[in-house]
């Protein structure tokens, strides 16, 4: 049971970490170190728990170094598990790559194939989107926040004005 689990446990790690690594459009030294650096401190937590004593691991006890490291069907299950998991995942960002890109991805095709220069109709809609105002980041935050506090003032002297004009009780 020791060594389905650690299988099980090591094919997820490594499902994971190529899922967020797929989904990254840029990669930066930080994210590097966090994606591949969980998959190899995974194995070396699997490693250096199996050689402590029995004691303290149990079952586990030189597991990796013994069981699984050796054994080509460990390595072939966890290849294989994970091309398995990730492919639905990868056949369906390539559709909608090719079929409905997003912006940052016309912007890649620009910048490294230099599509720009083939693709007129693919420039022209991109200039035009980057001069759309947008609705996201700090200055699309403050006008929401000014025309929040003018609605609230606006509604104030509104109920303000109809209280001054309600004839009062006699």
């Amino acid at each position: 049971m020791a060594a389905v689990g650690a299988t099980m446990f090591s094919c997820i790690i490594c499902v994971v970490n190529f899922q967020m690594a797929l989904t990254m459009s840029h990669f930066t030294w930080i994210q590097h170190l966090f994606v591949w650096g969980s998959i190899a401190t995974w194995f070396l937590f699997l490693f250096l728990y199996g050689l402590m004593p029995p004691y303290y691991s149990g079952d586990v006890y030189k597991l990796l170094a013994e069981a699984l490291g050796p054994a080509p069907i460990y390595w072939t299950t966890i290849l294989l598990v994970t091309v398995a998991c990730i492919l639905p995942y990868l056949v369906h960002i390539s559709f909608q790559r090719c079929f409905n890109p997003m912006d940052h991805h016309i912007i890649q095709e620009i910048k490294y194939y230099k599509k720009d220069v083939e693709d007129q109709h693919m420039w022209r809609r991109e200039r035009s989107k980057a001069r759309q105002e947008t609705k996201i980041g700090f200055t699309a935050r403050v006008d929401a926040k000014i025309r929040q506090l003018k609605g609230k003032l606006q509604k104030k002297s509104s109920t303000s004005v109809s209280r001054n004009c309600m004839p009062s009780p006699s």
